[in-house]
């Protein structure tokens, strides 16, 4: 007993230095997260793990672990709105051949990519990550914050049905849950109180907000694009179960017809949207709304779509076509109208696809300036992530930007990201410093 006291004594005297340790950085250029231009040449002090002061001139604390920038730009830690940490491996091979364990590995692997790309805050739209959040908070491992959502909600042949072909139906089988599912890859279901249950179950299990799957997609292959999926009153299901704890559904969608009807059922994010047209993009205006969609994907070789194949198979082909030639129209739409759009890259793949993340930085430059791009990936994404209201897990300080109370999140960059993009690209020469919740995991300084 006295040994378990002198532990937990010990502990808790080790928390309360952490909590107490104090960080100075000075000969810095600040952009905050939404100012226009550089705060030149100034100090922020950091206690713990959020931003305690920031100014030209601070007298170094006599405790102090103070870091010199060397003139370079202090911004705030990137997010990504739209990432599945869990998909480092083809459905089949996650599905039906990979060990649970070995999952999370890769999982924990790609956790430490993002974060080491400078993202310091993602928001999972989708996989089995609720341990792998756990795992990075406790600071077991290394990491962004996330915003996971738990299993995808999707209806009989939509887009998170992976069954093969032979593989019968729950429901109409009345057979055992694909371990997978079990697992909280997926929920296939049909009818309002399905839904709810779905709906609960990723809510009991700590979704910060829900994904249900309105549309037709790309990687599923019993879908075709245009298909319209879950009705209105349950797509108006899910969204009452999340507002009753006080968050929000994103779907995946990309035609309009399933955009609207997901819009009226009160759904508050559109990931993806590149087939919808004007009257979608007004609705979202007019429901303060949210569109992520993706740019990069114009850029991508063969083998980002289909690992190892230097072509494309025609059947992906034809879904593939149609989303990447409605990207400019959608993007000039959401600029015309200026919609919230957030930053989120759906990057995922083998392991070191998340750099591909990155691109969705220059590729974006084709309609919105760096600035614009980087306000998106900071502070506007911290909007959309505020959404999840009273199951925000991240309240102790705010999110993407650089001021007093916020979480200490920054980067260091070599150069002016507000003008160049390119130096957010390429972080390994670039990129000298990353700090997130007030840890350094990066100094090249």
């Amino acid at each position: 007993m006295r040994t378990k006291f002198l532990t937990l004594f010990f502990s808790f005297i080790g928390l309360a230095i952490y909590s107490q340790h104090t960080t100075l950085l000075k000969n810095v250029n600040v952009w905050d997260g939404t100012s226009n231009v550089l705060n030149t040449n100034v100090s922020v002090l950091i206690k713990g793990n959020l931003i305690q002061h920031i100014s030209k001139t601070i007298s170094e604390p006599d405790d102090a672990i103070v870091i010199d920038g060397k003139g370079h730009t202090l911004i705030p830690g990137l997010s990504d709105a739209h990432v599945h940490l869990s998909a480092t491996m083809s459905d089949k091979e996650s599905r039906n051949e990979a060990h649970w364990m070995y999952t999370a590995v890769r999982t924990t692997k790609a956790a430490e990519n993002f974060l080491m790309l400078g993202f310091t805050t993602v928001r999972d739209l989708g996989g089995p990550v609720f341990g792998i959040k756990r795992a990075v908070d406790e600071g077991l491992i290394p990491g962004p914050r996330i915003y996971p959502s738990g299993a995808y909600i999707s209806q009989t042949s939509g887009h998170g049905d992976f069954r093969s072909s032979n593989e019968p139906s729950v429901q109409l089988s009345g057979g055992q849950m694909h371990p997978s599912d079990l697992l909280g890859w997926s929920f296939v279901v049909d009818g309002v109180p399905e839904v709810l249950k779905a709906a609960r179950e990723n809510l009991r299990k700590g979704a910060t907000q829900l994904k249900v799957m309105a549309g037709g997609g790309i990687s599923s292959d019993f879908d075709p694009i245009h298909s319209v999926q879950f009705t209105l009153e349950e797509l108006e299901a899910a969204v009452q179960a999340a507002a009753d704890w006080d968050t929000y559904v994103a779907v995946h969608i990309y035609e309009s017809k399933g955009a609207i009807r997901a819009l009226n059922a009160g759904v508050k994010c559109l990931d993806h949207g590149h087939l919808i047209d004007e009257e979608t993009i007004k609705l979202i205006k007019a429901k303060d709304a949210w569109l992520v969609p993706q740019a990069f994907w114009t850029e991508t070789p063969a083998s980002f779509w289909v690992p190892g194949k230097d072509t494309i198979p025609e059947p992906l082909l034809k879904k593939i076509k149609p989303v990447l030639e409605g990207t400019d129209h959608v993007f000039k739409l959401a600029k015309k109208y200026d919609i919230n759009v957030g930053f989120g890259s759906d990057a995922y793949g083998d392991l070191g696809y998340e750099s591909y993340a990155l691109k969705e930085f220059t590729t974006r430059t084709k309609w919105y300036s760096p600035l614009e791009v980087l306000k998106q990936a900071t502070s506007g994404n911290a909007r959309l992530f505020s959404l999840s209201g009273k199951i925000n897990p991240y309240t102790e300080g705010r999110l993407g930007v650089i001021r007093a109370g916020a979480y200490a999140d920054l980067l260091i960059y070599e150069g002016n990201p507000l003008e160049n993009i390119d130096i957010v690209a390429n972080p390994e020469k670039y990129l000298k410093f990353i700090m997130k919740d007030g840890k350094v995991f990066k100094n090249k300084l």
